[in-house]
């Protein structure tokens, strides 16, 4: 008998594909980091520059400050509040302190950034008025603190019901939530 080799125009087999590589999955800004991407000033050398905000994904938990040069309660305030970023800042990245000034010019604006000088990112000037979900934060007068986490969500707020308790508590109430263990 003579065997005839069945199929002999095929032809070798194709190696299967390699697994696919698995990726990262993205990274989703948050709600409050797309509100302010790109609209953040800070101190750089003296001088307002353009606040680097590459790692806004990483924060999970903002507070605004809202604040002026004219304000006297504002201006012996302003005092602990640096010191207090300075302190808490560095054990925790998922956090950022934003200035949203009241002052009436810009050129007032940057000069109380230089004053004290505030070591955390401030909204552009210029852009304040196009912010009204972080504006809608503000209390009825200043100094006003106001903690909120990633998705816009108010934690703590120097008015509560209507009665001004003040920056300071929201101050504990942050250091609270971020060295909760």
């Amino acid at each position: 008998l003579k065997f005839r080799a069945l199929n002999s125009s095929v032809s070798a087999p194709t190696p299967a594909a390699p697994p696919p590589v698995p990726v990262a999955p993205a990274v989703v800004a948050s709600a409050m980091a797309k509100e302010i991407k790109g609209s953040l000033v800070s101190l750089s050398k003296g001088n307002v520059a353009k606040f680097d905000d590459s790692g806004l994904n990483k924060v999970k938990y903002y507070a605004f400050f809202f604040s002026a040069r004219w304000c006297p309660s504002c201006r012996k305030f302003t005092p602990s509040l640096v010191e207090f970023y300075n302190r808490i800042k560095p054990q925790h990245a998922e956090f950022e302190l934003i200035l949203v000034s009241r002052d009436r010019t810009e050129a007032d604006a940057e000069k109380y950034m230089q004053s004290h000088p505030l070591p955390w990112p401030a909204i552009k000037f210029a852009d304040i008025k196009s912010k009204a979900k972080i504006t809608g934060y503000m209390g009825p007068g200043i100094p006003c603190l106001v903690f909120v986490d990633e998705e816009g969500a108010v934690l703590s707020d120097s008015y509560v019901n209507g009665k001004y308790v003040g920056p300071g508590k929201v101050m504990q109430d942050i250091e609270a939530k971020l060295t909760k263990r």
